[in-house]
Formats: C-alpha cells, structure tokens, sequence
C-alpha cells in the first residue's frame, strides 16, 4: 500500500471526492500493468474520444459562444461583423444570458458528463483514466479561468452541485496531473513500446510519453498562471521542466486535434463557418493584431490572414455596437483557416516562453531568459515553415504600428514600443512585455489562453473596446476580467452560485477579478 500511493502521486484529498475510485486498486502491484485494466480502455474508450471531441466544441454555434466570441474577441485577435442582440452582447460587454451560459453549458453538459461516466467506468490506475485526466484538466481550466468559482470536485456527487473557489480548483488540477503523470510514468517504464489507447486517441496516437510531456506542460502552464498568488508555484513549474519525460518542446509533440484517418475521424474545423462569407461572415482581422503583426513586418501575417482590398492586411476595431455595418466589407482581412485546419491545444513555441517568463523570475527552467525567449519564437516561425526567417525577425527593432482607422472602428496610436529584438539591458516588466506579445502571438489563434495571459500580465497591450455597454461594471481601459455566472444557475443553483459570488469578493461581473488576476 505504500508503494502504491507512492508510485499514484495522489494528494489525499484527492480520494474523497471520487468516492472510493482508488480503492479496488490499493492491493495491487503498481509496477505491473494489470491486463485487466487493458480489457477496461478497450471497452470504455470511447468515452476518451468524446471527452477529446469536446475540449473544443465541434458544433459552430457552441464553438463561437464558448470560444470565439469569449476567448479571440476579448484577446484581440478577431473583432466581430455583426451587431448581436442589437448591439448590447458580449463583446461590449453587456453580457446577455444566452453568452453567459453556453460555455457553462459546454464544460458540464458535454464535457463532464462523459468524464463522470469515465470515471465511474474505469480503474483509477489504469491509463485511460490517467490520460482522460489530463484532458480533463485542459479542457475545464478554460472553464474556470472564463468564471472564477466553478462546480469541480463535488460534480457527480451531490446536488445541487457546490462550487469550489478557482484556488481550489487549480490546487485539484494539480494533483490530478501529478496523479496521471505517475500512472503514465510507471505504465511506459514497463511497457515502452505499448500502445493501450490506439483505438481512441484522437491527439497523440496512444503515444504516452508525449501525453506525460504534454501533462508536464499543462502543469508548467497553470503554474504560470497563479504565480503571482500562490507560493508554491515556482516547485510545481520546475517538477514539470525537470520530470524526466521533459516538456514540450518540438512541433512535433504539439497536440492537436486533427483527422485521423486511421480511427476514421474527420476533424471539421468549427471557425471556417463563422468567419466565412458562405458561413456566417462574422469575424475579420482584429485592429490590435494589425497594429502588432504590420508593425513588426511579420512573416507569419500571411499564415494567419488574407490580404484586403487594397493588397493591405486591415484589421478592425473590437467591440462595436454596429459591427454588422462592417460584415462583407472587403478593406478588412479574413483569417485563413479552413475545414480542414488542425486545431491546436498546445504549441511546443508556448512551453519555451512559459519558460522564458519563469527564468526571468529566477525559476530553474533550463536556459536564460534570452535563450529560452528566442527558441521559442524560432519554434513557432518552425511550426509555420518559415525556420530560414527567424533570426531577422529577433534581430528586428520594428514596433507596432499605429491603427489608421475604419469609419467607426476608429483609429488609435501604436499600443506599444516593444520590438521582437531583445535588449539584455531593458526593465524586468519591459523583457516580461516582450516575451508575453511574442506567446500571444505565437499562440494564435488560442483565443482563450491568450485572454487569460493578458488578464494576467497586462500583455500585449490590447486596444480597448470602442462601445463599452456594460452601465460601468466594466472599466473600459483595464477591460473585461471574467465572465459572469450563468443565469441558468441563478434559477436552478441559486443558493450555490450565490456562495460562488462570495469567493469572488460579492461581485459577479465583467470587472471581478479572478483569484490568479494580480498583476
């Protein structure tokens, strides 16, 4: 039993809230794969690929309330053609019920509902339990870093469902990566060229040493984010950079969501339909991505958008009341994914920045803050085939330039005097400025995780929203911090939401700070 809780990396409050999972386990031999845990993946899989399917929704409408018009909107990578509810919606931040509860709705409906059922179904030590952890934890920290305070630990196991305070939650994300990455660990030393998940793993093939990288990463990642509150946050980003599985670090280890042809999966790129003009036609270059990648003369521009009438790249400005003027206008820049476009959770040019920012803190992340900064540019130009570029561009002293202006979208001075080359000799905030603009935009179009970084560092600095709507809860210069509880709570969980509101200081707006939002 020792060895066993040992070798499980389980946090003991860990076991309560699964109810016993871990019990049927306790006498066994944890340095041999037990083949009944075999014959289990191979009945329950199925539920790993729903839960792979639903970190980001394939349905266009769930996609573009959950993701879209959350996540890129508020990032400034799109700004939106349309005038939803006659203006007064999310991206001015009036927040009508139906934006608050679809990425609510997603996460639990879609998400956690085929988590319970894998959890209910499979051995806490097996490797389809320890990988559908994982994948939990990526997916429902966008969850959490959208509202604050969520149901996490007691979900399946009472109702009404209690909420946990967003401490709690990254504190559960934590053992339950520690957790998945002992399994893993202790499953691939033993059986190295065992492939348990093949039939169902949708990202990495049943690859387990890439899934202990990416859980590595995700750790290093959510570590990041709370290390301006929390203490102990500098331990748990070495243990990821350090494990001997490592991080990642290569394109070749991204994971992405992509067809599969040998599982018979088409992956369906839900965005193409949104931003289309045979779609939706709703989404277009957003102005603070024209300011950043024009100014800067980036050769990843044409990778990410199409050029406008007048051979220019043109974005436009977020937050408009009468976005629809826009919708068809052919002076502005259309993205360029396709149906066909992979969808990427994570970049291996990410870890080397989250890694550069930890360095600049003093972290042990392998390298300098310079080193690990310029291989993580030089990784993303690698993922967009453009390697033979990159040391021009770290060696350029371009800035951003200025935003000319649209009709309403109006124009606005260069947001920053940043340049990609690094200067050895500026401010610990002036290297933290740069290292953040690089990631946000080395991560596109991760609209989510680049909110968030903004929330959490101030980076890139973003124009403000042109028609704030939100009767002053949210201060237009230090924009949007969350978004509030689902009115579907309210009617159906009120008095849990209402404690909810309490975690989060009494106020439940588009201005509340989060609990890892301290800059």
């Amino acid at each position: 039993m020792k060895n066993k809780i040992k070798t499980l990396f389980v946090l003991p409050a860990l076991c309560l809230p699964l109810v016993g999972c871990l019990d049927s386990s306790l006498n066994d031999d944890p340095d041999r794969a037990n083949p009944a845990w075999l014959g289990y993946d191979n009945l329950h899989g199925t539920y790993l690929t729903s839960l792979q399917r639903n970190v980001v929704p394939e349905d266009q409408n769930d996609f573009q309330l959950a993701e879209d018009l959350v996540g890129n909107m508020f990032a400034g990578y799109y700004a939106g053609t349309q005038s939803w509810e006659g203006g007064f919606n999310g991206t001015t931040y009036a927040f009508p019920d139906g934006w608050k509860d679809r990425p609510f709705s997603v996460a639990f409906t879609k998400l956690m509902s085929n988590w319970q059922q894998l959890r209910l179904k499979a051995d806490s030590a097996s490797v389809l339990f320890a990988v559908g952890e994982i994948v939990k934890v990526e997916a429902m920290h966008k969850t959490t870093d959208i509202y604050g305070p969520i149901p996490y630990t007691r979900f399946g196991l009472e109702t009404p469902v209690s909420y946990d305070s967003q401490e709690a939650v990254y504190m559960r994300f934590f053992a339950e990566l520690n957790h998945a990455i002992g399994v893993l660990t202790n499953f691939d030393r033993l059986n190295p060229a065992a492939k348990p998940l093949d039939k169902f793993d949708l990202i990495y093939g049943s690859d387990l040493k890439k899934w202990i990288r990416f859980a590595n990463s995700l750790k290093l990642r959510l570590a990041m984010r709370c290390r301006a509150v929390y203490d102990g946050a500098q331990k748990l980003a070495e243990e990821a950079v350090n494990n001997p599985y490592g991080v990642l670090e290569d394109n070749a280890d991204n994971a992405v969501m992509q067809t599969v042809g040998a599982l018979s999966f088409t992956y369906n790129n839900p965005f193409y339909n949104i931003y289309s003009p045979e779609g939706y036609n709703e989404d277009r270059m957003g102005a603070t991505m024209d300011a950043y990648l024009n100014g800067f003369a980036d050769p990843r521009l044409p990778k990410f958008f199409a050029k406008a009438k007048g051979d220019v790249y043109r974005g436009l400005r977020n937050g408009l009341r009468n976005g629809k003027d826009f919708q068809g206008d052919e002076r502005l820049s259309m993205p360029t994914i396709t149906r066909s476009t992979p969808y990427v959770w994570m970049t291996a040019a990410e870890v080397w920045l989250l890694r550069a920012e930890g360095a600049l803190f003093g972290w042990n992340m392998g390298g300098t803050p310079e080193e690990l900064y310029a291989q993580g540019v030089t990784t993303s130009f690698e993922q967009h085939g453009l390697a033979d570029a990159a040391e021009a561009y770290l060696a350029s002293t371009a800035k951003p330039s200025a935003y000319p202006g649209l009709g309403t979208s109006t124009a606005a001075e260069a947001p920053s005097d940043i340049t990609p080359a690094w200067d050895e000799s500026a401010t610990k905030e002036k290297k933290l400025e740069r290292i953040i603009t690089q990631k946000w935009i080395a991560i596109y179009p991760l609209g989510q995780e680049a909110w968030s970084e903004y929330r959490r560092t101030g980076y890139p600095k973003l124009f403000p929203v042109v028609d704030n709507l939100s009767n002053g809860k949210v201060n237009t210069n230090v924009q949007v911090r969350r978004v509030p509880f689902p009115a579907s709570e309210y009617s159906g969980n009120k008095q849990e939401v209402e404690k909810a509101v309490q975690l989060l200081g009494g106020e439940d707006t588009g201005g509340t700070r989060l609990w890892w939002d301290k800059q």
